[in-house]
């Protein structure tokens, strides 16, 4: 079926494509407009190879033109930008050459360039059925099913593309973005992960592998809120999903939700609390850390937040939380580093170096504790270690980016003895994280 848009911009039906080849014809040289071709570099390369198909000779009737003439005038046309002109020589080839596969095939590119899809669909559906092992017919023709928003025809003539000529990026991509638009986007997620493997840096898989797998977690969310419309799980994964997101505000507001059904709900206090101390709200993230301990006094990340507030007035009270912090969970580096600073500001500086020492082992990609260290070995009068300390912070903090680097230089200028420091910065995949 072909189809074309709505006023309201929604497509829809206008009957059925002409049922062979023959009715084909006598529209094939009407030239109509069409929304343009998708992705034009793309349908470009296809014209490309019109260049290098091969022909069958054929016996030419007398006077007229050779199949090879005919073909190379179709190419000068196409190479003029004369679409047109290149479809009817095609036409006249086919004409005299029925059986030529090949002619019909870039007959079938000139109607994508000229956005002709339904003629595509039926010119090349004869390409196929000519030439079964050529996968070039096969993509082409899934590429008009695709512009047609038929993505079932579209799969399957991808999928023998695949199947034809299994190492092809362009069919493996558009396989995918057919299993979108057919909302198989399990199996576009699947399809897309793989390309991804081997093109791990092209931005259009990795765009349409984020729209598999985003549809897919709006279908988990849709279950879940026709499954439980009101449950607290539906606000902590729509505030989890804000968060993503970066907005904050409607995370907060979920995560408030949540705890208005559910106000035992475990983790989300001290989400609601990390979203307060990120935008400097720290009474009110103090709070929801205090109403995190109190449904679970063991929770390690609530007295690691603690701490880290208290340390910005309380250095002897962040001591206090983050040391049951550690006895809990003595791999948490962030809680270690938090507690080597709060050490360093009471005076206790050869203990503060173990703590930094510990966080060096184990979170080595982590800057400011270089830094922290270098201020604490200048103070014990390890001038040579401090200086080599400093080197390898401003090394780090390079590498994360230019932003970085400046704070780190506007960090070295101010006094050797300051107090503050840089934030830390652990490398994301650290930031921990109620599940």
């Amino acid at each position: 079926m072909a189809s074309t848009l709505s006023e309201h911009g929604k497509r829809e039906r206008i009957g059925p494509c002409p049922a062979n080849l023959k009715s084909v014809m006598p529209t094939a040289l009407r030239f109509r407009r069409s929304a343009p071709f998708r992705n034009l570099k793309l349908i470009t390369g296809l014209l490309g190879l019109l260049a290098v198909v091969r022909l069958v000779p054929g016996v030419p009737a007398g006077g007229q033109n050779t199949p090879q003439d005919l073909f190379k005038e179709a190419q000068a046309a196409k190479a003029r930008g004369d679409l047109l002109g290149a479809e009817r020589k095609y036409l006249e080839l086919i004409q005299r050459s029925p059986e030529m596969g090949n002619a019909y095939h870039n007959l079938g590119i000139v109607y994508l360039a000229e956005h002709k899809y339904c003629e595509a669909v039926q010119v090349l559906e004869k390409a196929v059925k000519l030439e079964p092992h050529e996968p070039g017919g096969w993509f082409v023709q899934g590429l008009a099913y695709y512009e047609l928003y038929e993505p079932r025809e579209a799969v399957a003539a991808f999928r023998t593309a695949l199947r034809l000529s299994p190492a092809d990026k362009n069919v493996q991509l558009y396989l995918g973005k057919a299993q979108i638009q057919m909302r198989d986007y399990e199996g576009a997620a699947e399809t897309l992960e793989k390309l991804a493997k081997s093109s791990p840096h092209d931005p259009t898989v990795l765009y349409n592998l984020g729209v598999a797998h985003m549809k897919l977690m709006l279908d988990d969310v849709d279950r879940l809120g026709a499954a439980a419309p009101q449950s607290y799980l539906l606000f902590l994964l729509l505030a989890q999903d804000a968060q993503t997101r970066g907005d904050d505000d409607a995370a907060a507001r979920f995560y408030r939700e949540a705890l208005r059904v559910n106000p035992g709900a475990t983790g989300a206090h001290y989400a609601l609390g990390s979203i307060y101390a990120n935008s400097g709200k720290y009474d009110g993230a103090a709070e929801e850390f205090r109403e995190e301990l109190k449904l679970n006094a063991n929770d390690s990340l609530a007295l690691w937040k603690l701490g880290e507030i208290s340390l910005r007035t309380d250095p002897r009270s962040a001591c206090d939380y983050l040391e049951r912090a550690l006895t809990l969970n003595p791999d948490l580096p962030q809680a270690r580093l938090a507690y080597g600073r709060a050490l360093f500001r009471l005076g206790q500086t050869e203990k503060a170096v173990r703590e930094f020492e510990q966080v060096e082992r184990l979170a080595p990609e982590e800057d400011s504790v270089h830094y922290h260290l270098a201020n604490a070995y200048r103070k014990l009068g390890r001038l040579n270690e401090a200086d080599a300390e400093m080197t390898r912070f401003q090394e780090l903090a390079n590498r994360r980016s230019e932003i970085t680097h400046d704070a780190a230089r506007r960090q070295i200028e101010m006094s050797r003895d300051s107090q503050e420091g840089p934030q830390p910065n652990f490398d994301p995949s650290r930031n921990p994280v109620h599940h």
